[in-house]
């Protein structure tokens, strides 16, 4: 996968937007947006918090929680779409922020395709569902309810803990996941809706 390239405008107004522009980027930018926020962040002066807090220090050494009674997704091909519900990022300019929803929103209008198959694990499913590559931390299960949580690492989205839960059935699940990034400036904050359906069976 060709890197994140990163171009900080050079513009000598002041009131220019410090928000980077994605050139050369080979995926859709849909998870990207707190990566978007912790750039532009550190463009205007500010600095991410890029360490580990206590409790997430911790929770490496705490065995994952699983309750899985839940119903699972088919085998079959699927395709998410993303509607970002909330992002709050502090020490960010309300111009800089009205620009990251619209690199979030040019993102989310092609869904993300894959496929699911028979012996395809939670962890792997919600992996592909999100781009990323996720370890649940927490997860319980009960017929179509479903929440937990779990880290995901990923150069060009996201990338830390994430929050979920929603419903889910065999073909396809409506979930709200909430990733925290701890900046210098306080805590951003990115919801999102993201909501996948069968469509038919892997090509």
């Amino acid at each position: 996968m060709a890197a994140l390239a990163v171009a900080f405008s050079n513009s000598a107004n002041p009131e220019a937007s410090c928000l980077p522009e994605f050139k050369g980027y080979p995926m859709r930018p849909i998870f990207a947006l707190p990566l978007i926020a912790a750039f532009a962040l550190t463009a205007c002066g500010n600095d991410a918090d890029q360490g580990l807090t206590d409790e997430e220090l911790a929770a490496g050494d705490v065995a994952a929680v699983i309750e899985d009674n839940g119903a699972k997704p088919q085998a079959g091909e699927y395709s998410t779409t993303v509607e970002l519900i909330e992002f709050d990022a502090p020490g960010l300019a309300e111009s800089a922020i009205a620009d990251a929803r619209a690199e979030f929103a040019a993102g989310a209008a092609e869904p993300n395709l894959y496929c699911v198959g028979e012996d395809t694990t939670r962890e792997q499913w919600f992996s592909e569902m999100v781009e990323a590559s996720c370890t649940l931390s927490r997860f319980t299960a009960d017929g179509n309810d479903l929440d937990g949580a779990m880290t995901c690492n990923s150069d060009i989205g996201l990338d830390g803990r994430v929050e979920m839960a929603g419903r889910t059935a065999e073909e396809g699940s409506d979930l709200t996941m909430t990733y925290t990034l701890p900046l210098e400036s306080g805590d951003s904050t990115v919801r999102m809706r993201v909501v996948s359906e069968r469509i038919g069976d892997c090509g």
